[in-house]
């Protein structure tokens, strides 16, 4: 049971996922982004607890996070989550190395903005796209087998991941989808 008011079923911890992401995504002090990135990685690794009890699976927990821990979004937020909340990990060999301040060029968002049609307009106009484009600050996260992941392909695949879960599993998500997550980066291509 949460102790907050509003967060009360997986659902709400979906819509907070997203409200996290959308933070990273618009946050322009690395400050800032260092704690929304720490606050969505915590959150997406918690919605593993909130479907297990949804679902009334508490017997199958080692065999379902044995699952979720082959997909590499929720490694990280696992990795993420646990490196920062418990100082070091030690139950467990992560398999993120670590992670790396970046720069990151992309179209920046703001709220007074029709920011699906900006979108939609910028997905087709690399003319558009280069006239709006501004420095943000962002992360790269690498692996122990040294491949890397940046930080905006990691909030939007792991919302997209949790939608996904949400759908097959029965769980009540009602609006919430990974379109729900507004890019302020050049990743076009990832909005499906």
């Amino acid at each position: 049971m949460s102790f907050i008011s509003g967060i009360n079923e997986p659902k709400d911890m979906l819509l907070k996922l997203v409200r996290e992401g959308n933070r990273v995504n618009f946050e322009d002090n690395p400050e800032n982004l260092m704690d929304h990135f720490f606050n969505f990685s915590v959150t997406a690794h918690s919605l593993r607890d909130w479907c297990i009890n949804y679902l009334s699976l508490q017997e199958n927990k080692k065999q379902l996070n044995e699952a979720w821990d082959n997909e590499k979004y929720l490694v990280i937020a696992k990795d993420i989550a646990n490196s920062v909340k418990h100082f070091k990990i030690t139950m467990y060999t992560p398999d993120v190395k670590g992670t790396s301040s970046s720069i990151i060029q992309g179209v920046v968002f703001y709220s007074t903005e029709n920011i699906p049609a900006k979108m939609e307009k910028a997905r087709q106009s690399a003319e558009y796209r280069e006239s709006r484009t501004e420095e943000s600050p962002s992360f790269i996260v690498t692996f122990t087998d040294g491949t890397t992941e940046n930080l905006t392909d990691y909030v939007f695949k792991t919302v997209k991941y949790w939608v996904g879960y949400f759908d097959s599993h029965g769980i009540p998500r009602h609006v919430v989808d990974h379109h729900s997550i507004f890019l302020n980066r050049l990743c076009w291509n990832l909005i499906t």
